[in-house]
């Protein structure tokens, strides 16, 4: 009779979800893209040209491509942090004023834990 009940405990847990929670787990950060890839043209968004969107990063200021992180927060040689926090606002405000938006969190839908196809 334990066994029988232990076996139905089991099984109702094991519907509730209780045993496929991984602790911890975040989809937006797990499944999310590149920091570059959520930058989008305002007009274009999914379809922004990756080539482009490069060469205006590079002209707003950034150095490193980092496999899509870029280096917004690199702290470069003779730099105090305030100067960090600058550079990487002097950047965000270039993108912007080439009519670009920043999409970060909705490129993931954390409810169906997968990408919604914004940032490319």
């Amino acid at each position: 009779m334990r066994i029988f009940c232990l076996s139905v405990l089991a099984v109702l847990l094991s519907a509730c979800d209780t045993f496929n929670v991984v602790p911890g787990y975040n989809p937006y950060v797990s499944l999310a893209p590149p920091v570059i890839q959520g930058w989008q043209k305002a007009d274009n968004v999914g379809r922004t040209n990756v080539d482009k969107r490069w060469q205006d990063f590079q002209s707003c200021g950034v150095k490193n491509y980092n496999n899509g992180t870029l280096d917004l927060s690199v702290e470069y040689s003779n730099m105090s942090t305030d100067d960090v926090i600058k550079r990487r606002r002097r950047i965000e405000s270039c993108m912007k004023n080439k009519g670009y938006i920043y999409l970060g969190s909705k490129c993931v839908d954390g409810k169906n834990n997968k990408l919604t196809g914004l940032c490319n």
